[in-house]
């Protein structure tokens, strides 16, 4: 995907505008699930935080605590430099508070494995996946306890509470999308009838003449790939970097719409994207999380506690 194409020129970028004040200059995790990434969602001042964060989704840093305490509070903004492509940026991808800097799009799709399927009926929007019949046949990004924001976003806008109850019926399988990649179109147990994946992940399925790729009529779920950028830093470079043509060749080569680039010239236009809308997401993020966690406490055996 991004990952390693990206922190190879974070450090050689990195490495160029290194002083003895900005050697922690940026941190770079695709997922945003571990380690030192994860741990900085606790920072108690701007000091604890590098110049750069960057990551896909809207995981920890939209929820309220670090939203107020650093993203409100204008410790970061959004990146000046070069204009935005058009249809992006009328498809309301940009931060119309300026705070969170949208360098790209990522597209996520359905995969349906045609052996698991078992005669059911191809979905074609993301509400079929609720319907009963997909029950326990579907895989999603995630781990124990949380799944897919975006996805759950989606869910939610267009069905409240019982459409966060009735994905966490269908969802059979979380886990990292390499997993379910190497499980698609193969007779593995494990493998879901339904995979929630990136684009670049569901073109990377080995059997793919065993495997349909849906597009879903409603669009593919935006997923925001998002730096967080302070005031503070030495802004010309690094808006230069993150807006520039590498960024953009490596957001293209993972099947992103870059917004400070052409749009690669295999990917529907952006009107074809499910994008739930900033007011949206800033309303409605930690509450989604957080039914979501409930929900799949209490769907453990025996209901026991799921802790902190």
């Amino acid at each position: 995907m991004i990952k390693a194409p990206l922190e190879a020129e974070l450090r050689d970028f990195a490495s160029g505008m290194k002083t003895p004040d900005n050697s922690g200059l940026a941190y770079m995790n695709a997922y945003s699930h571990h380690g030192y990434f994860e741990d900085m969602k606790f920072a108690e001042n701007a000091d604890q935080l590098p110049e750069i964060m960057a990551f896909l989704g809207f995981g920890s840093f939209f929820r309220k605590p670090f939203r107020e305490l650093f993203v409100d509070a204008g410790v970061f903004e959004t990146v000046p430099s070069a204009r935005p492509g058009r249809s992006l940026e009328n498809a309301g991808f940009l931060d119309p508070m300026g705070r969170y800097s949208v360098i790209a799009v990522n597209p996520m799709v359905m995969v349906a494995d045609h052996a698991k399927l078992k005669g059911r009926p191809l979905p074609s929007r993301w509400s079929d996946i609720l319907e009963p019949e997909y029950e326990r046949s579907v895989g999603v990004v995630g781990r124990e306890g949380s799944f897919n924001e975006t996805l759950s976003l989606a869910l939610y806008k267009e069905s409240g509470m019982q459409g966060i109850e009735r994905l966490r019926r269908a969802v059979g399988f979380a886990g990292h999308p390499a997993q379910m990649v190497k499980m698609a179109g193969t007779n593995h147990p494990d493998a879901p009838a339904i995979n929630v994946i990136d684009y670049f992940f569901a073109k990377m399925v080995r059997h793919q003449e065993r495997i349909t790729i849906i597009w879903p009529e409603d669009g593919a779920l935006a997923v925001p790939f998002v730096a967080l950028v302070k005031r503070s830093v030495h802004r010309e470079p690094v808006c230069d970097f993150l807006t520039g043509r590498t960024m953009a060749r490596i957001c293209s080569d993972a099947y992103f719409y870059p917004v400070y680039g052409d749009l690669p010239a295999d990917l529907p236009s952006p009107d074809r994207l499910k994008w739930p809308g900033w007011e949206y997401v800033r309303d409605n993020v930690e509450r989604i999380a957080d039914h979501v966690r409930e929900s799949a406490c209490a769907a453990r055996e025996g209901g026991t506690d799921c802790g902190s």
